[in-house]
């Protein structure tokens, strides 16, 4: 199971990567409530399971290919 938090994170990820773009660590935590150290803490946890992958710019994007395990 994935955390809210997890949940609400790889939406973020997912809907902004729709238009080529990847949410900076400031709108990540306005648009969660949450500190840095608990979205940068969530950001790994997502790299560890393959939710996040990083693209050819080495930015952050969802994994379209996880999205049924959600």
């Amino acid at each position: 199971m994935y955390s809210d938090l997890e949940r609400k994170i790889f939406r973020i990820y997912f809907n902004t990567s729709i238009h080529g773009k990847s949410p900076t660590l400031k709108e990540l935590m306005r648009w969660t409530g949450k500190s840095e150290a608990d979205v940068k803490e969530t950001v790994k946890i997502l790299l560890k399971k393959s939710l996040l992958v990083k693209d050819e710019k080495n930015n952050l994007i969802a994994n379209r290919i996880k999205v049924k395990d959600l």
